[in-house]
């Protein structure tokens, strides 16, 4: 989903500013704009499913696996990830355009401005949420696994 998405994505992005830099007396204008708007819109919410194909197995995994503790952590973390890009795409792509709709040309600054912080506000979140931190699930090393790494380093010094 991602390889087809992610090239859609930047495609109609990059088609969008073109739009937007055109006047909007040009013909096919407002057919234009309203296409790519819902593409984009579609291109979000498949971004979508990937995220909650991934919860779907976290979820599967708790009740199959035995470090049922680390895949809870992993699992809430998820879902805290999960609603932040749902808030983000609603409210960047649906609620940016109806403001952006409503507003007089004098105040069409208001819905970017609103659209950067938000940008901001998300990868600030997102930033936080994922940071290195001691108890991070993310980044936790199995005590088995740190044995094999032991084990490892142990053979490289002998050669």
């Amino acid at each position: 989903i991602l390889l087809v998405v992610l090239p859609l994505q930047v495609v109609v992005n990059t088609a969008m500013v073109v739009v937007e830099e055109t006047p909007p007396g040009t013909m096919g204008w407002m057919t234009w704009r309203d296409v790519l708007h819902f593409f984009d819109v579609v291109c979000c919410c498949a971004i979508l499913f990937p995220i909650v194909w991934s919860i779907r197995h976290l979820r599967e995994a708790v009740e199959a696996d035995g470090k049922a503790r680390r895949t809870l952590d992993k699992l809430k973390l998820f879902r805290e990830f999960y609603v932040m890009v749902v808030v983000y795409i609603y409210f960047t792509r649906i609620i940016i355009y109806l403001v952006r709709a409503t507003l007089s040309c004098d105040h069409s600054w208001i819905a970017k401005t609103t659209a950067e912080f938000a940008s901001f506000v998300f990868y600030v979140l997102v930033g936080l949420k994922f940071r290195p931190h001691e108890n991070n699930p993310y980044l936790r090393v199995d005590e088995e696994d740190q044995g094999d790494g032991v084990e490892l380093q142990n053979q490289l010094q002998t050669v």
